[in-house]
């Protein structure tokens, strides 16, 4: 008699019973083996194909203007495979295509003014979706090097398309230069 293992189903023959143990032992291999190709080698492969995104900001900087939001702007398009950024059309837009949830992730460098005070934050925002500022994080300004901001969540995406920006906003008692931004959406389910 032929029996499985109740967590995976890998087929094991009855110790008492004279099987021909070179069959019970392929059988319980080849069980093995799918079960790890449908386990760990398919997903690794749709990941792989994972509708994803990175906008960032490389060539130039950006003002940010005290005790306001301003929604960052980006110059590059690092990868993009569902369409989801056009900076030709806008340059602060993540324009998500599929309905998922996805890993977001946004941060930018904030240029040392060397006048001590003042804090700023990044926040993501959606114009869709369950939650309409879906992360956010912020921290005091260092006067003498610059201030880096990022964060990181997941944010699900049910209906299409959803726009997804950053923004940052701060208190200092003058403007901030804003360099290295990026913003990623990575669909993950």
């Amino acid at each position: 008699m032929i029996y499985t293992t109740d967590n995976r189903g890998y087929p094991y023959p009855d110790y008492n019973e004279l099987g021909d143990f070179p069959d019970a032992i392929e059988n319980f291999a080849t069980a093995v083996d799918t079960d790890l190709t449908n386990s760990l080698d398919a997903p690794i492969d749709a990941a792989i194909e994972a509708k994803s995104c990175r906008a960032s900001r490389e060539l130039t900087t950006q003002t940010i203007a005290t005790g306001v939001n301003v929604t960052l702007a980006y110059d590059t398009e690092s990868y993009d495979n569902d369409n989801m950024i056009n900076l030709a059309g806008s340059t602060t837009n993540i324009v998500v295509q599929s309905p998922g949830v996805y890993l977001l992730s946004c941060s930018v460098n904030l240029a040392a003014t060397g006048v001590a005070g003042g804090a700023a934050a990044i926040v993501a925002a959606s114009t869709g979706g369950v939650i309409p500022n879906p992360i956010g994080t912020s921290k005091n300004l260092d006067n003498d090097k610059a201030t880096s901001l990022s964060c990181m969540t997941l944010h699900r995406v049910a209906t299409v398309p959803e726009t997804l920006t950053a923004f940052v906003r701060h208190n200092h008692a003058g403007s901030l230069t804003a360099s290295g931004a990026q913003f990623t959406a990575t669909r993950i389910s």
